[in-house]
């Protein structure tokens, strides 16, 4: 016997349909991932290797001073060669890697009557789902693996506080110091300053109504802050990020406020930011789960809600990016074929409902799901360029300040009686 199910393992829902979910799914992640057009996407070459080595190219290594380099008369050139100069490289190695998983087993006779709604509502269910995946790993992978990360903490120096930023130095901690309070646009800055003047990033292009920027993603909370230190109001607006085609039809890209970016720096919100409650011992963020699950066991049936520990986290993740820093590669395969040609960031594998009749499990066809695998690969390009930001979440300040009460008499309707709610 096959690995079969009976009816009550089935979920009380119901959808059946054989067609792939992928543009849909595109869509969702353009409009509502504000990580997968950070990246740079690319594919991951078939038929070459499991295991693909790339190399950086590092700034050459000067002979003489950049400060005084030296020259000499002309006259006095004959018979010299010079000092020489060096060019060297670092090397990375990375895989593609994959997630598979299924939804809920159904019972398409359950859902007969029911059953162009069900679909719908349960197709919107899993773009979001795997929307949400993709974006946690994004994120995910680029906090695990950057090569530079600060803690903004008071009372400390810059180097104190900033670790890394050099190519070899991918998965660098961050400084074991905790953080004090929220991070301030002046340190922000600070650390974009270093990242142009130091580290030689590159900013991204400017928008039609922008300039070269640099981007940071954080929560809502943290960008509310700079507003209010800066008095920034009409400066930071919404603007289009890019553009993609899926299928022909125009695909708007998730949303930086880049008209015009301030002071060089454009912003994006994390409405699921990543939140830690301190480091564990090896000196790694105990993050925490933003969703806890929810079961129904009388139908079989689960569903998730925000984390109580999460909305209390005492701390919080934010990045901050320059262009180029890492490249999201897919198989050539889920590129796209014709004109349904897809951004590479953006597509992340395939989605399709599972029906099979046979003379074991399902003779009869009643039982049937949807299956979907999420293969990528990140190639680090410059992983320097990218920088997870630790600091404090602090109590919100609502604006409530007590005054005084303006009569001591009770509340009364018309004809002097107590009003009854």
């Amino acid at each position: 016997m096959g690995d079969c199910i009976t009816p009550a393992q089935a979920s009380d829902i119901a959808l059946k349909d054989t067609q792939r979910l992928v543009g849909t799914v595109a869509k969702a992640l353009a409009v509502n991932s504000p990580y997968i057009n950070i990246l740079r996407g690319g594919t991951f070459p078939s038929g070459v290797s499991d295991e693909v080595r790339s190399a950086v190219q590092m700034p050459a290594a000067p002979g003489d001073s950049l400060a005084i380099p030296t020259f000499v008369n002309d006259t006095q050139i004959c018979g010299t060669t010079g000092l020489q100069d060096k060019t060297g490289t670092v090397e990375f190695t990375y895989r593609l890697k994959s997630k598979r998983g299924f939804g809920p087993r159904v019972c398409v006779k359950q859902g007969y009557a029911a059953f162009k709604q069900s679909y719908l509502t349960a197709e919107d269910a899993l773009a979001k789902l795997i929307t949400q995946y993709i974006n946690s790993d994004v994120r995910a992978q680029l906090y695990l693996n950057s090569a530079s990360k600060f803690v903004a903490a008071a009372g400390y120096a810059f180097e104190d506080l900033f670790t890394g930023g050099y190519e070899p130095d991918v998965g660098i901690l961050f400084a074991p110091v905790a953080p004090t309070g929220p991070l301030s646009f002046k340190a922000l800055h600070t650390v974009a300053r270093f990242l142009k003047e130091a580290l030689f990033a590159e900013m991204f292009p400017a928008s039609d109504k922008g300039q070269p920027h640099f981007k940071f993603i954080g929560s809502d909370a943290a960008i509310e802050l700079f507003r209010q230190e800066l008095g920034v109001k009409e400066v930071l607006l919404w603007a289009e990020a890019g553009r993609y085609e899926v299928g022909g039809e125009g695909l708007q890209g998730y949303s930086f406020e880049t008209a015009p970016a301030y002071r060089g720096i454009a912003f994006g919100i994390d409405q699921r930011s990543l939140r830690a409650s301190g480091f564990l011992p090896d000196g790694t963020l105990n993050l925490i789960d933003p969703v806890i699950t929810i079961v129904n066991a009388a139908k079989n049936t689960a569903y998730s809600k925000h984390n109580p520990s999460w909305l209390r986290g005492a701390w919080e993740v934010g990045f901050l990016f320059a262009d180029g820093s890492y490249e999201r590669q897919v198989p050539e395969k889920y590129v796209g074929e014709g004109t349904f040609k897809f951004a590479p960031q953006l597509h992340m594998g395939e989605l399709d409902w599972h029906y099979v009749i046979d003379n074991d499990c399902n003779p009869f066809g009643d039982f049937g799901w949807h299956k979907y695998q999420i293969t990528r690969a990140y190639r680090p390009i410059r992983p320097q360029h990218e920088i997870p930001i630790l600091y404090q979440r602090c109590t919100a300040d609502l604006g409530l300040e007590p005054c005084t009460v303006t009569s001591s008499l009770p509340l009364t309707g018309q004809g002097g009686h107590v009003s009854q709610l």
